[in-house]
């Protein structure tokens, strides 16, 4: 299988992915935002269709990692790995001492984050629905 890897990612394919993972649905102009605002995006496809995501966003000593997802019919083929090893890349080119990873994950999916370094963290978060804006 030949994947090709890009810095580009189209909000029709960020939308179909999401929702080929079972990600909750947002709008095209809150796709489009997200990708606007995100310091590193990187792509998978295989034979010109999108398979495969994952964002960064960075303020340079804090990263979190966003929206990972492959396709269900592509998943153990090496493509998140492929993605996640992108992400790193793009991490080590950071000029700072210390970077702080953020990343939440599914509890499924821990085991194949493990595999890459990173460890389960207690922590805490606030999760907010159906924002309107006054």
């Amino acid at each position: 299988m030949n994947v090709v890897y890009s810095s580009t990612l189209s909000t029709q394919d960020y939308c179909k992915l999401r929702k080929s993972v079972d990600f909750y649905e947002i709008s095209e102009e809150h796709v489009r935002r997200a990708l606007d605002k995100s310091d590193f995006v990187i792509s998978a496809a295989v034979d010109g269709a999108a398979v495969g995501m994952a964002r960064l966003i960075t303020d340079g000593t804090q990263v979190f990692i966003m929206d990972v997802a492959v396709h269900p019919d592509y998943q153990g083929n090496g493509i998140g790995r492929g993605l996640m090893e992108r992400i790193r890349q793009y991490m080590d080119g950071l000029e700072c001492r210390r970077v702080i990873v953020n990343l939440i994950t599914d509890s499924s999916k821990e085991g194949f984050y493990e595999k890459l370094g990173y460890q389960k963290a207690e922590g805490m978060r606030l999760w907010l629905e159906n924002i309107e804006k006054t």
